[in-house]
């Protein structure tokens, strides 16, 4: 039988078992966790270890463990940028394929562009299989299409200073043509810069193309205020001016206003003189009737011309051929009454030539005077 004379050795043997034991359960432990991918918690309990270890003055467990955390973090480092890219590709593929679904190349590229920053630094993505086919996939379409971008950049480049030209030279129909064939290619393309260069010619354009259209409009108005005012029609005329006025006050076009405004003054000087002949012509009609009243014909013939006169120079015709008649009338009338003068002269002479007949006792001339004077008098009665 051995004694053992030392009973703290044999306490010490107890506690290392114990402490033994109890690391053989945490290693069991860790390795679950390990194996389950849950490196982070295998790491702490590898940790735990080796607190326990060294405190038990467990040298060769606390390296034993040491090179195990060692290639257990290695292992968690590694296994933790796999699932870290596995999940960032997965989501990167989704969202690729969504937006080359909707034809935003550029979206999707650049999106490549930024996972393979972040990721190119570490580590070696063609290690990936699925990752390296993906970007092979990317490269093929970005290629493609920056071959297309580029192709139309260089038609509307071409088409960019054909337009140009056209609005430098105020052709604005061939401007408007060359913007419609831009506009079929700028569909096609994605390049902000010249998207917004365009629309920026295009906004020009427009505008140009308004006041063209305007000063168009404007012109052929004031054409047809000019007609109106020519033709009296003054009423028209005017309606048509104050409309315009108020259109373009309400744009705020000021540069027409010198042109409207001599319009204005214009067409009110031209009614202020026709109102003038209007009044002349009622004054003309009234010394008419007075003329006629008073058998001055003469007067009346005159004064019917006046207004024959001004009436075709204010356009007011539909009275012309009835005084033009009237005129005829009054000279037939001053054409018979000095027939009739003529005749009642007549006989005042023969009346003095009879009764000097008579006188002289020359009865039978006497009686051929009379005769004849009775002849006129028929005559005159008849006029």
């Amino acid at each position: 039988m051995i004694i053992n004379n030392n009973p703290d050795e044999g306490t010490d043997n107890k506690r290392k078992l114990e402490v033994l034991s109890k690391i053989d359960d945490l290693k069991v432990i860790a390795n679950n966790h390990y194996l389950m991918g849950r490196f982070d918690e295998a790491i702490k309990v590898v940790e735990d270890i080796m607190d326990i270890a060294e405190q038990a003055k467990l040298y060769s467990v606390v390296r034993e463990e040491g090179e195990y955390i060692s290639n257990l973090y290695k292992q968690a480092k590694i296994k933790h940028k796999f699932i870290v890219i596995r999940d960032d590709f997965e989501s990167l593929e989704e969202e690729f394929n969504k937006h080359i679904g909707k034809g935003n190349i550029e979206k999707a590229h650049d999106l490549v562009q930024t996972f393979k920053q972040y990721y190119e630094k570490n580590i070696d993505l063609n290690s990936f299989n699925n990752v390296k086919e993906f970007l092979s996939r990317d490269s093929k379409i970005w290629n493609e299409f920056s071959t297309k971008e580029q192709n139309i950049i260089r038609q509307l480049g071409a088409l960019e200073i054909q337009f140009n030209s056209y609005i430098n030279t105020n052709n604005l129909s061939l401007a408007g043509e060359t913007l419609e064939n831009a506009k079929v290619l700028l569909r096609k393309l994605t390049n902000i810069e010249i998207l917004k260069r365009w629309e920026t010619s295009e906004t020009s354009y427009l505008e140009l193309r308004k006041n063209y259209v305007l000063n168009e409009i404007i012109e052929k108005d004031l054409n047809e205020v000019s007609r109106l005012t020519e033709n009296y029609e003054f009423d028209k005329a005017k309606r048509i001016l104050d409309s315009k006025i108020e259109y373009l006050e309400k744009e705020g076009l000021t540069e027409y206003d010198k042109e409207i405004i001599a319009k204005k003054k214009n067409i009110l000087d031209a009614e202020s003189k026709y109102l003038k002949l209007e009044d002349d012509l009622k004054a003309l009609e009234v010394l008419i009737k007075d003329n006629i009243a008073n058998n001055h014909f003469k007067q009346a013939i005159n004064n019917i011309s006046q207004i024959i006169k001004i009436s075709r120079f204010i356009g007011k015709t539909n009275n012309i051929e009835t005084f033009i008649e009237y005129v005829n009338i009054l000279e037939n009338k001053i054409k018979l009454g000095a027939e009739a003068e003529k005749i009642t002269n007549k006989v005042k002479e023969l009346n003095s030539q009879a009764i000097w007949a008579l006188k002289v006792e020359e009865y039978d001339n006497s009686l051929l005077i009379f005769k004849e004077i009775i002849e006129l008098i028929k005559t005159k009665k008849h006029q």
